[in-house]
């Protein structure tokens, strides 16, 4: 396996494994453990840090006092504190011995089980598409609409996807959209993955599990070590995905499309949510209405990161954008060609009229 299809696979492949493991740290040696693993490890440490290292070291600085007397079982929130310094949201934490809240009435209950893929004509000139989220699981709902509805789209005027509170997932849920909703290729920023021991045992560790065992087992096994010899001569630096900054892809477009496109976006749309809007404003028949986005996108892939402390879990990104720093997102978002606002209290309807004008 060559390490470009490992990481197609890797990247798509975040699944969350409890620990059990014999260290459970005080709240001190957490929270010291914690910034140290963050300051070698975590991609965005020094752009995040270099125009407000005084603030930085201030946060640290009281943090540990108040470390010094914290109880474990309210420690989680003063280490989520240090960590929302950063404000990225691919930084997760967990407690893995606080009890884990469980939807409780009916309302909570509903958005558990709130559809996520669904489609309707509006008109016989206008169809509707939501995708509430392009989570791994929603590539095949996603394909089965496209192919059900496929001559509605076509013979519709215009388009709305809806992905308002879509908080991202794998691009490969609506890859089978774009073939409708642009017109010209589309330039695409690589990645450069941050080159780490976690990251490289993973990749590794990732790549063994899909050896079929045989007489080409160890051969396979020596190739896996050659194709991760970059990022072990490398550690601590950034190592460009591929050989090339920005991938120009020339996706086959149908001609057969509705004429106008309009996305709806709200501030909860966030990580492949965000690559998603990137993609088709590229498009000269999209329009995106609504707000700008969360802003998530410049740190991805995230992956376990092992602290030292087993009573915690720690998940980081593991590459930049290749836009960065010249082109930030992060708690930026991409910013809408339409901007809605609250006395707008309908933004189908909204999307609708435009569309009709």
């Amino acid at each position: 396996m060559n390490l470009k299809k490992l990481f197609l696979s890797f990247c798509v492949s975040f699944l969350i494994y409890p620990i059990y493991g014999q260290t459970a740290c005080n709240c001190s040696q957490a929270l010291k453990q914690l910034i140290s693993k963050i300051e070698t490890e975590y991609p965005g440490f020094k752009e995040k840090v270099k125009q407000h290292d005084d603030l930085y070291q201030a946060k640290k600085s009281i943090l540990h006092k108040k470390s010094l007397n914290a109880k474990n079982e309210t420690c989680v929130t003063l280490l989520q504190e240090y960590l929302d310094f950063f404000r990225d949201e691919h930084i997760v934490l967990r407690s893995l011995t606080a009890p884990h809240k469980k939807a409780t009435n009916s309302t909570e209950k509903a958005i558990e089980t709130k559809e996520e893929v669904m489609a309707k004509a509006i008109s016989p000139e206008i169809f509707y598409i939501k995708i509430g989220s392009f989570a791994y699981e929603n590539i095949a709902p996603v394909k089965d609409l496209i192919i059900k509805h496929k001559e509605q789209i076509e013979n519709s005027k215009g388009l709305i996807i809806d992905v308002r509170d879509n908080g991202g997932g794998t691009d490969d849920v609506y890859q089978p959209l774009l073939p409708y909703l642009l017109t010209n290729p589309i330039r695409i920023m690589s990645v450069e993955f941050f080159a780490t021991h976690t990251l490289i045992n993973g990749l590794r560790d990732y790549a063994l599990k899909n050896i079929k065992q045989g007489l080409d087992s160890i051969a396979e096994a020596k190739k896996i070590e050659d194709d991760l010899k970059e990022y072990k001569d490398n550690i601590g630096k950034f190592v460009l995905y591929g050989d090339k900054k920005v991938l120009i892809d020339t996706i086959a477009i149908n001609q057969n499309s509705p004429s106008q496109v309009v996305i709806l976006a709200n501030r909860n749309v966030a990580s492949s949510g965000e690559n998603f809007l990137f993609s088709c404003r590229q498009s000269k028949k999209v329009k995106i209405m609504g707000t700008p986005s969360m802003g998530a996108l410049d740190y991805g892939s995230i992956r376990e990161f092992k602290f030292g402390c087993d009573n915690y879990q720690l998940f980081l990104p593991t590459y930049r954008s290749a836009r960065l720093p010249q082109y930030p997102v992060d708690n930026i978002g991409i910013q809408p060609d339409i901007y809605l606002d609250e006395s707008i209290p309908d933004w189908i309807d909204f999307a609708v009229h435009y569309i009709q004008e």
